[in-house]
């Protein structure tokens, strides 16, 4: 094991790559990303203490995603040969466990992203949405809702904190609120999901800090305080863009959700 260095942008590694290490982050963030149609989607950002490159090492596969530096990047280099011996004779169950796991993850991923083969970069709009998922993009996050996240039923949606002092987060059909103590990177009313001139948009609702959603910066009192949405996977941020309250969205359309459907059938 070793610690390794990269720099802001520098690729840790590609997707097809052979999967030779993990990695434990120390120090610094890695957006995940895949291709998707010849375009590159942002699966999420990992942060300090999160393991990556695990799965293509138990499934002995090639890696499934990119995974580039957000910022300077300190991180333990575990070998495949390393990381494996902790699943040897003495443990005869635990990597063929380990495996069965990561290939359901995977397959939830290729339905993932099956979600829109006809445009994901597509401004989501209300007429052709068929389900709207929201999913953790973050250990803290899975915490609280769960690593499957929550179905969107009601419209607006409204997300924030939790002002009660309890231990659990509040869900409703019009809302979530998280309870994360007295951090002011989550304001009591943070962000929303609404429908504003036929499409799926999300709006800072004057938080302290507010709102990044897909890399765009919103708040009430800057230039903007609202972005569309798209078709397929989006990420949004509660607070700055180090902020660990984040979500994956997930805009699926009604064509494809009928096709997952029909299939299911046949």
């Amino acid at each position: 094991m070793q610690d390794i260095r990269f720099s802001a942008g520098e690729t840790v590694y590609c997707e097809g790559d052979p999967a030779d290490a993990i990695y434990v982050i120390e120090t610094g963030s890695v957006e995940v990303s895949r291709s998707v149609d010849g375009r590159s989607a942002r699966l999420g950002v990992l942060g300090h203490g999160e393991i990556f490159g695990e799965s293509g090492v138990i499934q002995d596969k090639p890696r499934s995603t990119t995974m580039t530096a957000l910022s300077d990047l300190v991180a333990l280099k575990v070998t495949k040969e390393q990381f494996l011996k902790a699943f040897g004779e003495d443990n005869p169950i635990g990597l063929p466990l380990l495996r069965m796991l990561c290939a359901r993850l995977a397959k939830a991923d290729e339905k993932l992203f099956a979600i829109d083969d006809t445009g994901a970069t597509d401004p989501a709009r209300v007429e052709a949405i068929g389900v709207i998922r929201m999913q953790p993009s973050s250990d803290l996050i899975v915490k609280q809702i769960g690593a499957e996240g929550i179905v969107l039923k009601e419209l607006p949606f409204r997300v924030g904190r939790r002002i009660m002092n309890d231990d659990g987060p509040q869900l409703t059909a019009n809302g979530l609120s998280i309870h994360v103590a007295h951090d002011q990177l989550m304001s009591p009313d943070h962000f929303e999901l609404e429908k504003r001139g036929g499409y799926l948009i999300v709006r800072d609702l004057g938080s302290y800090l507010g709102t990044v959603v897909n890399g765009a910066a919103l708040s009430r009192y800057g230039q903007h305080a609202t972005k569309a949405l798209m078709f397929g996977v989006n990420e949004i941020i509660a607070g700055t863009k180090e902020s660990p309250y984040r979500f994956r969205v997930i805009v699926e359309q009604k064509a494809t959700v009928e096709r997952v459907k029909e299939k299911a059938a046949g």
